[in-house]
């Protein structure tokens, strides 16, 4: 299998004791420390239901206020 641009470079690096940009990036190693029990962004469902159950509450206050504003008429 052929070694990629960065694999070359941070092997050059390596052997010439020099530092290469490529050093700081994360690897997969750095992604396995990660807790994989908690998901740090929301799936684009749950956004979904975010904005949908916003929308709900929204609309059902807008009701209820205008129902309590009958009542406190009456």
């Amino acid at each position: 299998m052929a070694r990629t641009q960065t694999q070359k470079a941070l092997s050059k690096a390596k052997r010439a004791g020099i530092y290469c940009a490529a050093q700081s990036r994360k690897t997969n190693d750095h992604y396995g420390e990660i807790s994989q029990h908690i998901r740090m962004k929301p799936t684009k469902q749950e956004q979904l239901q975010k904005v949908k159950h916003k929308k709900r509450i929204v609309q059902s206050d807008a009701s209820f206020l205008s129902l309590a504003r009958i009542f406190l008429i009456l």
